[in-house]
């Protein structure tokens, strides 16, 4: 999916509504990916299932490619 090196546009999943958004990947950690949503810096943790989510004013986001 992503390398250790990837920055770049990434796709993002309104995991209530099934909407997907295009975001910007800004930083990458273990563990954890800071997105720029639309102007919005959002952290995306890898949960226990090796995929990353996130919550963010309520809604429920999880990361579908990179």
């Amino acid at each position: 999916m992503l390398d250790y090196n990837s920055i770049g546009t990434v796709i993002v999943k309104n995991s209530e509504s099934g909407a997907l958004a295009e975001a910007i990947l800004i930083a990458r950690a273990r563990g954890h990916l800071n997105v720029n949503l639309n102007g919005i810096p959002i952290t995306f943790n890898r949960n226990k299932k090796n995929r990353y989510v996130a919550t963010f004013a309520s809604l429920k986001f999880e990361l579908v490619s990179g």
